[in-house]
């Protein structure tokens, strides 16, 4: 079985018509076959002659969707070159470099995920140029060859917001051995979200005075983007870093993962606790991403993974239906008590245990 794993590199502006070459890439996946005579002979190589070696990505949707262009790769390490002499992209793995020819002229450090994709067996076969965010990136795509691996333990992932967390627990002969809650500092992002509302009604009143055109406005509104961006940045990044740790901690348990991700429940929670919405979107923000990158690198490491409905307002004892506490303790008429993220823990022991 092939897995696969990316990471998009910064490029310094190109001037190559990286759109025009998405248009194409475009066009080539519907089955269109367009030369435009002034670009490079590379260019109808790469889409047509090879096209059946390369991973294009997904498949556009609509006809004006942006689509990565592909490329073959050049691999230098040990002073030894393995793959396409005339490969657009070359990594130089010695020199510590990825240098981009022939269809666009670029040069960028090599990442050191590079190198860590090649130590675990990986190769990186192919790459993706497009815009992200509207400035150019050269995605690389590694891929390596796998078999899953015999586990000997259950990691049950609880996706909730991330004001409530992701609980994990790891359950081995129907035991829970160890569970942890994984969650951004609140403190900061409310901060944050303060700052910007703030900003934001300060900006209001300057426009509503039609005001919004003077240079302090538009200072006032490069802060409010800036911050943004802060908030966005760091949340991403803890999603990113998260889905991270979860997969090294099932490899180095030899765990299958089950992944509970109600996310629309935890959204409705968020709603229920009159949290204004911005907020809410806030709370929910990549945590699509972190499951998409959990189950890719549990992936790549060959751990074996499935999504299971574990409930968290149903009781794992009797079945009926839970009420919930202002400290979000969950109680049933049988007895039963646990806090709200820990029930879906006490659903998987009781699906792991013996009969």
């Amino acid at each position: 079985m092939k897995s696969y794993r990316a990471i998009a590199l910064k490029l310094p502006e190109l001037d190559c018509g990286v759109e025009r070459l998405m248009a194409l890439a475009n066009l080539a996946h519907r089955g269109y076959r367009v030369e435009p005579p002034d670009l490079p002979k590379t260019v109808s190589i790469m889409l047509y002659r090879r096209r059946h070696e390369l991973a294009f990505g997904t498949e556009p949707k609509r006809w004006l969707a942006r689509t990565w262009f592909p490329l073959t790769t050049l691999r230098i390490g040990n002073g030894q070159k393995i793959g396409d002499g005339g490969a657009p992209v070359v990594l130089d793995f010695d020199r510590g470099v990825v240098k981009l020819r022939f269809i666009c002229h670029a040069e960028v450090p090599m990442p050191k995920w590079a190198y860590d994709r090649v130590s675990e067996g990986g190769d990186v076969k192919f790459a993706l140029l497009g815009l992200k965010r509207g400035k150019p990136h050269l995605a690389l795509v590694a891929e390596r060859e796998v078999e899953l691996i015999q586990t000997n333990s259950v990691l049950v992932v609880d996706v909730n917001s991330w004001r409530h967390g992701v609980v994990w627990a790891l359950i081995r002969d129907g035991k829970t051995t160890k569970w942890a809650r994984v969650r951004p500092d609140l403190g900061y992002i409310e901060r944050l979200y303060s700052e910007v509302v703030r900003l934001e009604h300060k900006y209001g009143k300057l426009e509503r005075l039609g005001l919004h055109e003077g240079r302090d406005s538009k200072k006032l509104w490069r802060q409010i983007k800036q911050k943004r961006r802060r908030l966005y940045a760091y949340l991403r990044d803890f999603a990113q870093k998260a889905a991270h740790r979860l997969a090294l901690k099932a490899v180095k348990r030899r765990a299958e993962v089950w992944i509970d991700d109600m996310l629309e429940e935890s959204r409705r929670e968020l709603i229920e606790e009159k949290l204004p919405s911005d907020l809410v979107k806030l709370y929910m923000l990549y945590l699509r991403r972190f499951i998409n990158l959990l189950t890719n690198q549990l992936a790549w490491y060959g751990i074996p993974y499935r999504f299971k409905r574990l409930p968290s307002t149903v009781c794992p004892v009797c079945g009926s239906e839970l009420t919930q506490l202002p400290d979000r303790t969950m109680v049933c008429q049988c007895g039963f008590r646990e806090k709200r993220d820990l029930v879906p823990i006490r659903w998987a022991l009781k699906y792991t245990s013996p009969p």
